[in-house]
Formats: C-alpha cells, structure tokens, sequence
C-alpha cells in the first residue's frame, strides 16, 4: 500500500478511489474552483464507495445531484447501486439550523440517516460541499467547531468523509483555520496531507481491521485476476503515461516481435504516415470526446509493418497521470478475408453478367461472321467490309478486357487515374446487361481534371456493383444516370435510377454483411463497396425514396490537393 507523508502528492481520482490505504479514516478538505472537475471528483470518491459495499451519503444542492448521477452513468456503474446512495439537500442542512454543531445537524437531517450513522461496524462515506457558507457573518467560528466535532467522528468510526468548499469564497486565514481539522487536503489537481493537522492518526479497531483486512485481500485477489485477463488476452494492450510505455501484455510483445517494450516512445512503434493520426485522436480523448476504433500500422523490431486496428482511451494506472490504455488487435487475417470476398464478389458477378456478355459478343460476331461469307462468296469486297469488321471487332475485344479483370485477383496498387475514364469502361461492360433489362444508362463528365489516386481494378468493381443494382431495381425498364463532376477538393460521383426505391424500414440495414433483399444475394456488394471507398479515404451515402429512386453518392479526394 501507499505511504503518505507531508511531501506525497497524488491525482485526486486516484487518491479517492484508493482510501483503504488510510486505515483509520480520512477526513478530507478540498477546495474546489472548477465545476467539471468537482463533479468527477465526486463521482470517483462516491463510484468506489458502491463498489466496496460503503454506504454512501451525497450532501449537496439538489441542482448538483443529476450532474454527478450522469458522470456515475458514464463511468458504467448500474443504476442500482447508484440509488444506493442517500441524496441530502445542503440548503436544508447548513441554513435550517442556526449554528453548525455536528449535532445539530444531525437533528435537522435525522429522518434521513439511517441508524447506521453510529455503526462502528459500517462503513460509510461522506460527501458534502457547503453552498455559500462564507457569505454569512460570524460563520466561521461555528464551521471550526462543526468540523472538529466532524473529525472527532471520523477518527472514532474511521470513516470517510470529504467537506468541499469554493475556493474563490475561502480566505488565506479561514484556509488554515480548517487545515487545523483536517488530515487530509485536496484542490482540483492534487491530494496530500495537511501540515497543520497535529492530531495522531490513530490505528484501526480490532473489529474494522477484519473487516479491512478482508476488503483489501478481496481488492488484490481482484486485481490479480484483473491482470491475468489483461495479461492473456487476445489483442495487445500497451499502458502509456506520457507516450512512454508502462506496459505491454504477453500479445504486445508477441505482435511487436520483442520483450523490449517498457520505456519505450509509443511512437517509435507507429508507422510514421499514422503518427499524425494518432495524435489528433489523443488530442479528442483528452477533450473527452468517446474512444471509437480506428485503423493504424504498427512497426515490429524486424521493421515489419502490421495493420492493427486502435482503441484507446484514458485509463488510471498507479500514480501516474497522463495515462491511456490502447487496445490494438492484428487485423491482417480480417484484411485477408476482406480481398477474398472481394475476389468471390467479383467471380459472382462475372457469373451473372454471362449470359448478357454473351448476347452482346454474339451480336457482333454474327455481322462478322455474315459479312465475311459475303466477301467469300464474292458478293462484297473484303476492303468494303473491313471498317464494320474493325468496329465489331474493337467492340467485342473492349467487353472482353472489362470483363477479365473481375476474375483476377485484386492488386494493391494505387495510381492516379482518371475516374471519367473508369465510369467510361463501366458504361461500356454494362451495356449488355442494361439492353437485355431494357434499360438506358447515361453517362455525363462535367470536368476533365477528375484524377484520384486509386486501385482501378476495386474503384471499377464499386461502380459495376451499384449500376448492377440499380439494373435490378428497374424490373420493367428505366433509365440510370451516370455523372463525375468536381466539387472543390472533390470528386463526386453520382449513380441515380428511377426504381422502385429502397423502403424506409431497411434503409438502416443496408451496407450489412449478409442482409440483402435479392432471393441469392449475399449482402456482400454493398459492404464491399464501402470498405473499398473507405479505403481509398472517400465517402458514400445514398439517398432514396420509395417508389421514386435511388441515388449513391460517392465522394473521392482529387489527387494532388
């Protein structure tokens, strides 16, 4: 356990949720002058109290109950133990009575205490912050004795009871009035003992120390366990204080190929392109924002790069401050997976799009075919025919590229392209299809600077998926715009249909894996299509009315901006 001397010094929260280090009691002084802070304060000092089976008793404006009720929600404790707690009115303790003797209080709060009060075998814990004390004359005789009288209690059941006070009211002389009362003072930023209090600090009673004991052998048998979860998990968990790494689990070291973890930046084990990522996420967690996942690259000690997936928030490890905890789990197999329904969706298409292509590439092997027995049986010259039989066959060579590329494996490589240029070959393959569903698609490019970096192979694949969509919505014919224009630093492409729409109660549902409307669909493609969008740093989103359309909207970063 902790020792603590006159020169210690320690985070209130950590402090506060620690107090069965002070084993005969603390009676705490703290002057607080930041709202936000006073509220989290309480909410650790009381949250461990539930936790440890105290009673508990909140002494404060009723104004003030629901702020620390709603950080208790944020920090995960149940609302049953939460109303555990006894709620007293301070403006009903402290301007009722005429003076503030103990037990004059006592009398004017007695129908709300319950007979434990004086229960040597209870323990409890008190937290009470006097609204606007100082602003009354003659005060602060009657708060000395109040708090005497408070301590003397303290020191006789050993308890636990923090008295808060608003530092912008609190003179100089009445501030080392009450460190006289207090062992222990607290601000906003830091806790240590009082160096006025000249009391001893006097053992525990036999029968508080059993239960002591107890307490503090079920909290280490907890923390054991606690550790040994953390210590054999699956993903790796680093404890960082000041970027500086504390701690680093069995799965961290194995994730970064060393044991030589601890005293290292947490930076040198990120990939320098993610750095800057990172930090503005720190910077979000400090400002309280809610930790949510983001993908990262990590750098083992062989210089390998690892795709991880982050998760990191605010976490109280020890004594120190500034700490974050950061979950990182390997994602390279989910990676893996994604490339490999991505292949399948491909082959899938290529399946369903075989008879249309065949139809188309019959069409113009049929004017070949005839045109030549024309010019062989001498009914037309070969060099009269020659430019149909190029155009037939350019035609027949364009659709059988485009349709190669859904068979191949997907590459990695990203290049600037132009998506004018793509929208152009995702017209042409789906030609076929849109002429046996009676359908026209229209193609218009505002702009000739629309150069994104990309994968052309996943970008094309995105663009097939929702024409092929849109196809399918249209069941007796219609009409599909096609459109690419800039929009700042922006390429946008929009996708448009007139079909029969997506209804509203599963527009929530779309872009799941595995939830479609079609009979054999697998709920792949859309899913597909979002990672690959957000991969490539773009946005997508649709808008759609029932019985009127739908329209996709694809967001891509102009390269070079």
């Amino acid at each position: 356990m902790a020792v603590y001397t006159p020169q210690t010094r320690f985070h209130p929260e950590i402090a506060l949720t620690n107090l069965s280090d002070m084993t005969s009691g603390a009676h705490i002084m703290y002057i607080t002058s930041n709202k936000d802070t006073y509220i989290t304060n309480a909410a650790s000092f009381i949250k461990a109290g539930l936790l440890l089976e105290q009673k508990v008793v909140l002494v404060d404006q009723k104004k003030i109950w629901p702020l620390i009720i709603k950080k208790l929600e944020e920090n995960g404790l149940e609302k049953e133990k939460i109303n555990q707690i006894h709620f007293i009115d301070s403006e009903e303790v402290y301007f009722r009575s005429e003076n503030l003797p103990l037990a004059s209080i006592i009398e004017t709060i007695s129908g709300s205490i319950p007979d434990y009060f004086f229960n040597k075998d209870i323990t409890m814990r008190f937290w009470g912050k006097a609204p606007s004390l100082f602003k009354q004359d003659k005060i602060i005789d009657n708060l000395l004795q109040y708090e005497n009288e408070v301590d003397e209690y303290i020191r006789d059941y050993q308890n636990y009871a923090v008295c808060a006070y608003d530092g912008t009211e609190l003179s100089a002389s009445n501030y080392i009035h009450l460190k006289n009362a207090h062992p222990y003072v607290m601000t906003d930023t830091e806790f240590a003992l009082s160096n006025a209090y000249t009391k001893e600090i006097k053992p525990p009673s036999p029968v508080r120390n059993g239960k002591y004991e107890e307490t503090i052998a079920n909290l280490q048998l907890a923390q054991t366990y606690y550790s040994r979860l953390v210590e054999d998990m699956l993903d790796a968990v680093f404890i960082t204080s000041n970027n500086i790494i504390m701690y680093a689990n069995k799965a961290a070291t194995k994730l970064l190929e060393t044991e030589d973890l601890v005293g290292k930046s947490a930076y040198e084990i990120m990939e320098p392109d993610f750095l800057e990522k990172y930090l503005e996420k720190e910077e979000l967690i400090w400002g309280g924002e809610i930790a949510t996942p983001y993908e990262m690259e990590l750098i083992t000690s062989q210089g390998k790069v690892v795709e991880v997936e982050i998760l990191a928030y605010p976490f109280l490890f020890e004594d120190l401050s500034s700490t974050i905890i950061i979950i990182a789990r390997d994602i390279r197999v989910r990676k893996e997976n994604q490339q490999l329904q991505i292949k399948n969706e491909k082959l899938g298409i290529a399946g369903q799009l075989a008879a249309s292509i065949a139809h188309e590439i019959r069409n113009p092997l049929t004017a070949i075919k005839g045109f030549l027995k024309l010019a062989y049986q001498g009914a037309m010259k070969l060099k009269d025919i020659y430019p149909i039989l190029d155009i037939e066959i350019n035609r027949i060579e364009t659709i059988a590229s485009e349709l190669m590329f859904l068979g191949k494996p997907a590459k990695s490589e990203i290049k600037e392209i132009n998506i004018g240029k793509i929208l152009l070959d995702v017209y042409t393959l789906m030609q076929s299809q849109a002429n046996l569903d009676n359908v026209v698609i229209n193609l218009d490019t505002y702009d000739n600077d629309l150069h994104a970096l990309c994968n052309v192979d996943q970008m094309k694949q995105v663009f097939i998926n929702l024409v092929k969509n849109a196809i399918e919505a249209m069941e007796n014919g219609g009409i599909i715009n096609m459109e690419a224009k800039l929009d700042g630093k922006w390429i946008v492409v929009t996708i448009n249909d007139n079909g029969k729409g997506i209804p509203d109660d599963i527009k929530n549902k779309l872009g799941e894996p595995f939830y479609t409307t079609k009979e054999k669909g697998t709920g792949l493609g859309l899913v597909i299509c979002y990672n690959i969008i957000a991969e490539h740093k773009g946005e997508i989103d649709f808008i759609s009315e029932d019985g009127v359309g739908t329209t996709f909207t694809i967001r891509l970063p102009l390269a070079n901006k």
